[in-house]
Formats: structure tokens, C-alpha cells, sequence
């Protein structure tokens, strides 16, 4: 995504890394890289978020564990 831009970037093992830490602490959304951390709190605090804690409600719980 920012390819391009004169910005430090994280390696690609390293959002991998990420990545894997992530999923293996059953996180919901992963921020694996510097830049995408900075926006962390925004997002999980975000009207966005809150719309799909809403939208949640409406999913059968079978489907919610498929």
C-alpha cells in the first residue's frame, strides 16, 4: 500500500511476524507493522467498528462460529 512513498516500512518478515502473533493471540484485527499501529485505537474506537459491534447482534450465533 505505500509503495512509493519515502516513508520507513516495516520488512516484510517482520508483518509477517505480525501477522502470525496476531493471529496466534486470536486477535480480531491485527496491526502488524508501525504505520498501521498508529491507527490501531482510531480503528478499534471508530464509528466503523461500532456499526459492526451492532450488525453483530443480527448474525445467527451458528453462523457467527462457521
Amino acid at each position: 500500500m505505500n509503495r512509493g512513498f519515502e516513508i520507513p516500512k516495516a520488512s516484510t518478515e517482520s508483518a509477517a511476524a505480525g501477522i502470525f502473533d496476531g493471529l496466534e493471540n486470536g486477535e480480531e484485527e491485527i496491526f502488524p507493522d508501525p504505520a498501521s499501529q498508529s491507527i490501531a485505537e482510531g480503528w478499534r474506537t471508530g464509528v466503523a467498528k461500532a456499526l459492526e459491534r451492532q450488525f453483530s447482534a443480527f448474525v445467527p450465533k451458528r453462523a457467527a462460529g462457521a
